[in-house]
C-alpha cells in the first residue's frame, strides 16, 4: 500500500530525460540547419555578386576595346590612298571615288554602320551608312564635331537617335591645319555579340528615355528600328518573356539597391541584374540587363535544406534510442534503491540488505548509482545500529536513575570531606547554613554560631565588612555573574586570616534571587606568597635594596611633592670604579660580596626618609629628599666617600673601592623621573672621565655634549651606510733621493650637508661607540683596493709597488677578525702583503701586549710590514723595539718641530735612529715642514720623511697624478 501510494502520478526519469535532451537536440539541429542554410545562401549571394561584378567589368572592357578600335579606324582611314588629298581639295567626287572601295571591307571587317566625312566648317561632304539615320541635323553630333575641330582632339561617345551607336569623331589634319573631320559609328549590337562570346550569361540592352515606355509603364520591347526600347539582346526566346511586363520603376529600383530581381520562366529560375551601360552619353541612357540562369543553384539549395532536415530527424531518432538504451539499467537500479526506503521506514533492515545485495554485482567502473547503493546499505546498517543503541540506552536509563541517587550520596560525602567550608543562605527566610568544615576553619567547631547571616559578617574585619556586603549586594542584584570576595575573617584563636568567599545565587523565573550557596577558602598562605612576590618585584634580589621600578616610583612621588610645595630633593647616581677588575680577578661570587657590603654601608649612612637603590650591575642611586640647601648634598657625598674609605673584606682579600658620583638636583623644569635619572647618569660619566672616585653636578652643558656625542655617533652610522667617508693619501718620500716611496691612508669625512668633520672629532667618537671596527674594516678594504690599482699600474712599467700605510687602533687590535679581513682583501685584489703596512700606536700595545703580539705575528705571516707610530710620545720603551716585530719606527712630529731650536730633541732623534738602525728597522720622520728639517734629518740618518713640505693628505685623483709624475722633491 505504501509503495502504491507513493507511485501515483509517477513519470519515469527516462521520459523526462528524453523530453529535455530531445528539445535541446532539436534546438541544436535547428540552429545547425539555419546556419547551414545561411552559409549556402551567403555563398549563392556571393557568387551572384561576383558574376554581376565580372559582367560589369567585361562590358567596360568590351566598351573600351570598341572605343579604341573606332579611334584607330578614325586615324587610319584618312591616311588611305586619295582620302586626305580629296579632303584638302574639297572635291566630293574624288572623295567618294577614293572611299567607296573601302566601305564594303569596313562593314565586314570592322562592323561599321556609319562613316561620314566633314570639311573644316563641319559640313558633311560624304556619308555612308547601313540602316542608320543621317546625323546631319543632330545637335549632339554637331556639337561633338565642333568640339573636335576646335580642339583637334578625337572624341568617342554613345549616341542614340533612332538607333544607339558608338561613334568616334577624329580630326583630319593637313600640312596647313585641320582639313576636316571623320565620323565612324558602330551599333551596340556588336557589343552584345562580343559579350556573348566572352561570357556564359545573357544580356539585353534597353534604351531608357521615359517617353518610350508603354502607357502602363512597362518596357517597350520592340526593336529601336520600330520605335521601341530594345537595343539588342542575346536570346530572343528566353529574354523577351522575362523582360515583358517589367516596369521602368522596377528596373530602376533594382539598380538603386544594387541588387537582383528574380524571374521564373516555366520550370526555370533567372536573376536579372540591371546597371547603366559604361561609356553612354548622360542624356542617352542605355540599361544593360545581365540575366543568369540560377535554376541549378536554387535546386542545390533546396536539396541541401532537405538533406539537413533528414540528418536532424535521423540524429533525433538515434539520440532517442540511445537515451532509452543507456538509461534502462540505471533507472532500474534507481527504482530498486527507491523501493528500499519503505523497507527502511518499516525497520525491515535484513529484507533491504537482501534486496540490494551487491556481492554478486561488482561494476568495473563504479558510478554515482553504485555510490547511492552503497550509501543506502550503509544507511540501513546505521539505522539498525541506532535502533539497537536506543534500546540499549532505554535499558540503561533505569540504571542511570539508580546511579544518580548514589552520586548524590557521594557528593554529600565529598562536600563533607572537602577542604573548603560550605554555606547555604535561604534568602526568603534569611537563614544560613554553615558546614562543619566552615566552622572548623574559624576554630568554632564546638561553638553554636546560629543560623543568622550576622554570625558571618560580625567576624569579618571592620575594614573589610563593607566591601563584602557590597559584593554580595552586587551579585544578588545581578550586576555580577557570581560572588567572589577576599576578606580578613577573625579566627577564634589565630587572629585574622585571609578567606576567599565564592557563591552563586539561584533565581526564579523573574530573575529574583531566593537562595545563594557557596564556599569559603583559606588563602592566608597564598596572600603571604603574593606579598613576598610583590616585594621581590620591587627590590633587588642580591642586596635587598629597592630596584629601578621602586626607585622611579619614589622619585616620581618626590617630583609631585616638589611641584605642590617648597620641597627640594636630589638624585645621586653612583658607579663602582673598576668593578670589572674585581670580577675578573676574584670571581663573580667575591664581586657579589663587595656589592652587598657596599649596599649595606650606603643604607646605614643615609638619613631617614632617603632612598638607596641598586639599578643593576655596579650602579646604585640615592634619592635625598627634603633638602634644606646644597650643603646637605655635599655632606652626604662626603659621608659616602668616608664610608668607602674603609677596606671591604672579600674572603681573604681587603679591597678598597670608590664610587664615581653624578648629582642631579630638583629644578623648576617639568622633568620626568627617568629624565632626572638620566641627568644624574650623565653627570656620573662626566665625573668618571675626570678622575676615579670624583663627583659632579649635572648642568645643561653636560646634556648638550651627550646629545652632540649621540648625534655624532648616529651621523657616523649613516655616513658608513651612505659611503660619506673617503681616504686621502699623504706621501712618504725617501730623504736620500727625494722620490716617492709610499703613502699613509688617512680617513676623511664630509657629512651630507657638505661640512668637513675633523678626524680628531670623529675618530675618538668612533673609538667610544665601537664604530671604529666597521670604519677600520672599510679603511682596510679601500686602502688595499687603491694599493692594488697602483701596483697594477707600476707593474706594467716595471716599477716596484708603493706600500700604503693603514692605521690600526687599540680596539681594532683586539678584533679577532682583523688579520682575516686584511688577508681576504689582499686575496681578493691579488696583491702581495708587501703593498700594505700597518701602523700601531704605543698605547695600543701596552693595553694587551700578549694579544697584540699574536695579532702582529698573524699580520707578519701574510707579508704585511708593521710600523710603530708616534714613537716617543707615549709609554716609550726600547723593549718594544726589541720584543715586537716592527719593521718601521715613525718619530712623532713634536720632535721634528723643535729639531732646529732644541739640541735635546736632535739628540733623542739621533739616538732613536741609531737604535733602529742597529735593529735593522727603517725610520720615518713625521711633520717635516721645511727643507732645513729634511736636510738635518737626512744627516742624522733618517731614511724617510712625511709632512707638508712634500704634500698634505691628497685625494685619490691628485695622489694618482703624483704617482704617475714620478716627481723628485728638492731637499737642499
Amino acid at each position: 500500500m505504501y509503495q502504491e501510494a507513493i507511485s501515483q502520478g509517477f513519470v519515469s526519469l527516462k521520459w523526462k530525460f528524453l523530453a529535455i535532451f530531445g528539445v535541446l537536440l532539436l534546438l541544436l539541429l535547428a540552429t545547425f540547419a539555419l546556419f547551414s542554410h545561411y552559409n549556402l545562401q551567403q555563398q549563392y549571394e556571393g557568387q551572384r555578386a561576383l558574376e554581376q561584378t565580372r559582367a560589369l567589368e567585361q562590358l567596360e572592357g568590351l566598351s573600351q576595346q570598341s572605343h579604341a578600335e573606332l579611334l584607330s579606324l578614325a586615324h587610319l582611314v584618312p591616311a588611305l590612298s586619295g582620302v586626305r588629298e580629296a579632303l584638302q581639295a574639297g572635291d566630293v567626287s574624288q572623295l567618294e571615288v577614293a572611299f567607296r572601295p573601302l566601305w564594303a571591307s569596313l562593314q565586314m571587317d570592322a562592323d561599321l554602320a556609319l562613316a561620314a566625312f566633314l570639311d573644316a566648317d563641319g559640313e558633311v561632304m560624304l556619308q555612308s551608312s547601313v540602316g542608320v539615320p543621317s546625323c546631319e541635323d543632330c545637335p549632339k553630333m554637331r556639337g561633338a564635331v565642333d568640339q573636335v575641330l576646335a580642339t583637334e582632339r578625337p572624341l568617342v561617345f554613345t549616341h542614340c537617335q533612332g538607333l544607339c551607336l558608338t561613334k568616334a569623331v577624329a580630326p583630319i589634319l593637313g600640312e596647313e591645319g585641320t582639313l576636316g573631320a571623320i565620323v565612324l559609328g558602330r551599333t551596340l549590337g556588336d557589343l552584345v555579340l562580343a559579350f556573348q562570346g566572352t561570357s556564359q550569361l545573357d544580356i539585353a540592352l534597353i534604351e531608357d528615355p521615359e517617353g518610350k515606355a508603354l502607357p502602363d509603364g512597362t518596357l517597350d520591347l520592340r526593336p529601336q528600328s520600330q520605335g521601341g526600347q530594345l537595343v539588342a539582346l542575346t536570346r530572343q526566346d528566353v529574354l523577351r518573356p522575362l523582360l515583358e511586363d517589367k516596369t521602368l520603376e522596377q528596373v530602376k529600383g533594382t539598380m538603386e539597391r544594387q541588387g537582383r530581381r528574380e524571374a521564373v520562366l516555366g520550370d526555370r529560375s533567372f536573376e536579372m541584374m540591371p546597371f547603366d551601360l559604361p561609356g553612354t552619353h548622360p542624356e542617352d541612357r542605355v540599361l544593360a540587363v545581365v540575366i543568369s540562369d540560377v535554376t541549378e543553384a536554387r535546386r542545390q539549395i533546396a536539396a541541401a535544406r532537405w538533406q539537413n532536415l533528414f540528418i536532424g530527424l535521423a540524429g533525433l531518432m538515434v539520440f532517442m534510442l540511445a537515451v532509452v538504451a543507456l538509461t534502462r539499467q540505471p533507472l532500474a537500479r534507481l527504482r530498486r534503491v527507491a523501493g528500499l526506503l519503505p523497507l527502511l521506514a518499516e525497520h525491515r533492515f535484513a529484507a533491504a540488505r537482501e534486496q540490494l545485495d551487491l556481492s554478486h554485482r561488482r561494476p568495473r567502473l563504479p558510478d554515482e548509482l553504485t555510490l547511492l547503493e552503497r550509501i543506502t546499505l550503509g544507511l540501513a546498517d546505521r539505522l539498525e545500529s541506532l535502533e539497537q543503541d536506543v534500546r540499549r540506552k532505554n535499558r540503561s536509563l533505569t540504571e542511570k536513575m539508580h546511579e544518580l541517587s548514589v552520586e548524590r550520596e557521594r557528593y554529600e560525602l565529598a562536600a563533607a570531606g572537602a577542604n573548603d567550608g560550605l554555606w547555604d543562605w535561604n534568602l526568603d527566610t534569611d537563614r544560613i547554613y554553615f558546614s562543619p568544615r566552615w566552622k572548623a576553619m574559624l576554630g568554632c567547631r564546638d561553638v553554636d554560631l546560629g543560623d543568622s547571616p550576622e554570625a558571618w559578617f560580625v567576624r569579618v574585619h571592620p575594614d573589610d565588612v563593607a566591601s563584602l556586603r557590597r559584593d554580595v549586594k552586587a551579585h544578588l542584584e545581578g550586576r555580577s555573574d557570581w560572588l567572589e570576595s577576599d576578606q580578613r575573617v577573625l579566627h577564634e584563636h589565630d587572629g585574622y586570616l585571609w578567606m576567599r568567599f565564592r557563591g552563586l545565587a539561584v533565581r526564579d523565573d523573574e530573575g529574583v534571587a531566593h537562595r545563594m550557596a557557596g564556599s569559603m577558602t583559606d588563602i592566608t598562605e597564598q596572600r603571604r606568597i603574593q606579598e613576598r612576590l610583590r616585594h621581590d618585584a620591587l627590590h633587588d634580589g642580591l642586596t635587598g635594596l629597592p630596584n629601578r621600578t621602586l626607585f622611579l616610583d619614589r622619585l616620581t612621588q618626590a617630583i609631585y611633592r616638589a611641584r605642590r610645595a617648597d620641597f627640594e630633593f636630589a638624585v645621586l647616581f653612583l658607579d663602582l670604579d673598576d668593578f670589572k677588575t674585581i670580577n675578573d680577578s676574584l670571581g663573580h661570587a667575591m664581586g657579589d660580596r663587595v656589592l652587598v657590603q657596599a649596599a649595606e654601608r650606603l643604607r646605614r649612612l643615609l638619613r631617614p626618609g632617603d632612598t638607596v637603590a641598586r639599578l643593576g650591575g655596579d650602579e646604585f642611586t640615592v634619592l635625598l629628599e627634603d633638602l634644606p640647601d646644597e650643603d646637605e648634598i655635599h655632606k652626604v657625598v662626603q659621608r659616602i666617600r668616608d664610608a668607602m674609605a674603609e677596606p671591604i673584606r672579600a674572603g681573604d682579600e681587603e679591597l678598597f673601592i670608590t664610587f664615581s658620583m653624578g648629582i642631579a638636583k630638583s629644578t623648576d623644569e617639568d622633568l620626568r623621573a627617568d629624565e632626572l635619572l638620566r641627568n644624574a647618569d650623565t653627570a656620573m660619566y662626566q665625573a668618571k672621565s675626570r678622575a676615579r672616585g670624583g663627583s659632579a653636578f649635572f648642568n645643561t652643558a653636560m646634556h648638550t655634549r651627550a646629545v652632540e656625542r649621540l648625534n655624532l655617533e648616529n651621523a657616523m652610522r649613516r655616513a658608513l651606510e651612505h659611503n660619506e667617508f673617503q681616504l686621502n693619501y699623504q706621501p712618504l718620500v725617501a730623504l736620500e733621493t727625494g722620490r716617492l716611496v709610499g703613502f699613509e691612508a688617512l680617513a676623511r669625512w664630509r657629512s651630507a650637508d657638505g661640512k668637513a668633520v675633523p678626524p680628531d672629532v670623529f675618530i675618538p667618537a668612533a673609538e667610544h661607540s665601537g664604530l671604529i671596527l666597521p670604519l677600520g674594516r672599510w679603511v682596510i678594504r679601500e686602502s688595499v683596493a687603491q694599493a692594488a690599482r697602483w701596483h697594477l699600474e707600476r707593474t706594467a712599467v716595471g716599477a716596484p709597488c708603493l706600500p700604503v700605510n693603514v692605521n690600526v687602533s687599540g680596539k681594532q687590535l683586539r678584533d679577532p677578525e682583523l688579520v682575516s679581513v686584511l688577508a681576504a682583501a689582499l686575496e681578493h685584489h691579488q696583491i702581495p702583503g708587501a703593498c700594505i703596512k700597518v701602523e700601531l700606536t704605543e698605547s695600543a700595545l701596552i693595553e694587551n701586549a700578549a694579544q697584540a703580539l699574536e695579532v702582529m705575528e698573524g699580520l707578519k705571516a701574510i707579508g704585511v710590514s708593521l710600523c710603530i707610530d708616534d714613537f716617543g710620545t707615549g709609554y716609550s720603551s726600547l723593549s718594544q723595539l726589541r720584543d715586537f716585530p716592527f719593521d718601521v719606527v715613525k718619530i712623532d712630529r713634536s720632535f721634528v718641530r723643535r729639531l732646529s731650536v732644541d739640541a735635546g730633541h736632535a739628540a733623542i732623534i739621533q739616538a732613536v735612529i741609531s737604535i733602529a738602525g742597529a735593529l735593522d728597522k727603517i725610520v720615518v720622520a713625521e711633520g717635516i715642514e721645511t727643507v732645513g728639517q729634511a736636510a738635518h734629518l737626512r744627516e742624522l740618518g733618517c731614511q724617510v720623511g712625511q709632512g707638508y713640505l712634500f704634500a698634505p693628505a691628497l685625494a685619490e685623483g691628485p695622489a694618482r697624478e703624483l704617482v704617475q709624475s714620478d716627481r723628485v722633491y728638492p731637499l737642499s
